[in-house]
């Protein structure tokens, strides 16, 4: 009991924390003065950094898909295609240092397809009809098979033990696939990165940064082919502190806004940031 009591504490006290660090006070001096004898210009706006995270994936069908069915019990897919995801995004103030952890705008590509060698099946310089061909390399497939259990069991001699064991069990692997692919296919996905710079206006809190669409990615947020991705800025209600209206020391002072990035129904991001243009601007009496 004494146990669960703690964890209700902790999770209290985080709980706590996380709303005092939504509800920080961030301002900013704003108009013309003088700071270490030097004149000062300065205004408060907010410019937001959105981060949008793509998947594309392409599927390239095998040469011998048609032929799966028959010699492997399972049907290909006979038809090579693309479509795109998206699948993640962030949102942050354009001066947030922590922000900046993974690099925008880059590609990673999380598995990869075949490449222009000569086809793995190819043992032959005799012509083949592709059926032939298929037929060829199922044998082959089924070959390995009955290579591996020969291995694991210990039929070939004394067996293959050790790093010798390892290393043969993965070359079959490798080989299995790549004759695989020749029926079932390979499929490829590149995730990407693509940021966006978004100056806030407090006339628009409703802003389209971009379309997208399945067929095509990410498009120009006039491009009407692809859904809307939009960033919905709702201001909060907060107390700030009251006008002299006697002062001359103007401040600045951001609403800690809710910021909603997303797509379709779908939301990509949702944080609480502080936007001047949403906040209120105070006056204090210049300190004598």
């Amino acid at each position: 009991m004494r146990k669960i009591f703690t964890i209700l504490l902790a999770a209290i006290f985080v709980s706590l924390a996380c709303d005092a660090s939504a509800q920080q006070v961030v301002k900013q001096r704003i108009g013309t003065y003088k700071e270490s004898g030097n004149v000062v210009v300065s205004e408060a706006t907010t410019t937001l950094i959105v981060d949008l995270t793509v998947e594309c994936e392409e599927f390239e069908a095998g040469v011998y898909a048609r032929y799966a069915q028959k010699y492997f019990g399972k049907r290909a897919s006979l038809v090579s295609r693309m479509s795109y995801h998206l699948v993640g995004g962030n949102v942050a103030v354009l001066d947030e240092p922590s922000y900046y952890a993974v690099p925008a705008d880059c590609s990673v590509v999380s598995t990869t397809t075949v490449g222009d060698d000569v086809m793995i099946d190819r043992l032959t310089s005799d012509e083949l009809s592709q059926e032939a061909a298929a037929k060829q390399a199922a044998e082959r497939v089924f070959e390995l098979r009955t290579a591996r259990q020969d291995i694991i069991l210990g039929e070939y001699g004394d067996g293959v033990y050790g790093a010798g064991l390892e290393a043969a069990l993965k070359e079959i692997d490798r080989l299995e696939k790549a004759y695989l692919e020749l029926f079932y296919g390979t499929r490829t996905v590149t995730t990407t990165s693509h940021r966006y710079i978004m100056p806030v206006s407090a006339s628009t809190p409703n802003t389209v940064i971009a379309r997208f669409n399945s067929e095509d990615g990410l498009l120009a947020k006039d491009n009407v082919a692809g859904d809307i991705v939009m960033v919905s800025i709702t201001p909060s209600e907060m107390t700030y502190p009251t006008s002299d209206i006697k002062g001359t020391v103007a401040y600045r002072y951001a609403n800690n806004a809710t910021v909603v990035v997303s797509h379709a129904q779908n939301k990509l991001a949702n944080r609480v940031l502080p936007i001047f243009e949403f906040g209120e601007t105070v006056y204090f009496v210049m300190p004598k």
